[in-house]
């Protein structure tokens, strides 16, 4: 007769990574890892993962702050009694 029975270790799990009472208290990060790289080539995307939102944001960030520094984007340093109280519009008025 087959014993069927899992260890103890595959049931309860690592216990500072498993999920033996609840939600495990800290995440496996490299069997993530591993799960997100399989799921995205299954799903046909490209190996690089796209960059962090906070990333995106530092880079347009960095955009903004040169445009402000040429000269290309207006900086609205004026104080507010002194700014138009509408913006600029395309409309006669």
């Amino acid at each position: 007769m087959v014993h069927h029975h899992k260890s103890n270790r595959q049931v309860e799990g690592d216990p500072d990574r498993g999920h033996g009472r609840g939600m495990p208290r800290r995440p496996d990060d490299t069997e993530l890892e591993r799960r997100t790289e399989d799921e995205r080539r299954t799903a046909g995307l490209p190996a690089d993962a796209p960059a962090s939102p906070a990333t995106q944001y530092e880079e347009a960030q960095a955009e903004v702050d040169r445009q402000v520094d040429t000269g290309e984007l207006p900086s609205g340093t004026a104080p507010r009694r002194e700014r138009d109280p509408f913006p600029p519009t395309e409309y006669d008025g």
